[in-house]
């Protein structure tokens, strides 16, 4: 059995690998792994390494999941035996998105959180998706499901970040880093600085935008099954 460790993005939980999973080989099998509430990066990825066997194992994460990987690559990057990353280039936050995140934070201070709006949640899929319902209420669902709580610890400890891209280039280890054309947080110049690297892979499909693992669920699978094949 090939166990692979999947860590979610913000406000994301184990409904964003069922599609995923319907296309995976009888020989593959999805492990969820819970983002830690807690008040720093280094202490999410000690809580996710506290999930995870001693050996080194099979990682994948989604957005904010592959930003952590990227972290895990940094501080223990033995414990990675392949990983794939998902919507997400391991660099730090660009200005304008950490001032949002400070702005929606300062808001939920205020007023409470009420939950990821309709607009926003059909804007991280690609316009040919945004339409369709059953995408935009596993988005709504997750973030209901998950709640202020996260949203407020998810986003205050993870809006200063730096970038990983050199860690992921000496982790000693191969990567994929998956991405859809139309997702406006992961830019071509960040894929193409990873591509440069030996030990990294970057692939990116049409008809997707940040949500990558509901939006094309069977070319996920497809990819993983591929990658960690050859990485056993």
């Amino acid at each position: 059995m090939t166990n692979v460790y999947c860590v979610p993005g913000t406000m994301c939980n184990e409904v964003l690998w069922q599609d995923v999973m319907s296309y995976l080989p009888d020989h593959m099998s999805i492990k969820h792994v819970v983002i830690p509430d807690q008040g720093s990066i280094a202490e999410m990825v000690s809580g996710i390494l506290k999930q995870l066997p001693s050996t080194p194992v099979n990682l994948l994460g989604f957005s904010l999941g592959g930003y952590l990987l990227s972290e895990i690559a940094r501080v223990a990057p033995e414990r990675i035996n392949a990983a794939i990353v998902l919507s997400n280039s391991a660099g730090a936050l660009p200005e304008n998105e950490k001032q949002q995140r400070l702005q929606a934070l300062q808001w939920v201070s205020q007023v409470g959180y009420r939950g990821i709006p309709i607009k926003k949640a059909k804007a991280m899929l690609a316009p040919i998706n945004a339409q369709n319902d059953r995408l935009v209420e596993k988005i709504v669902a997750m973030d209901k499901a998950l709640g202020q709580e996260a949203f407020v610890a998810q986003l205050q400890a993870t809006i200063e970040r730096q970038n990983n891209t050199t860690a992921i280039a000496r982790s000693g280890c191969k990567w994929l880093v998956l991405a859809g054309l139309a997702d406006q947080f992961v830019t071509a110049e960040s894929l193409n600085q990873l591509a440069q690297f030996d030990n990294v892979s970057v692939n990116v499909v049409a008809q997707s935008g940040h949500m990558l693992p509901l939006e094309q669920p069977k070319w996920v699978a497809s990819k993983m099954t591929n990658f960690f094949n050859c990485s056993d």
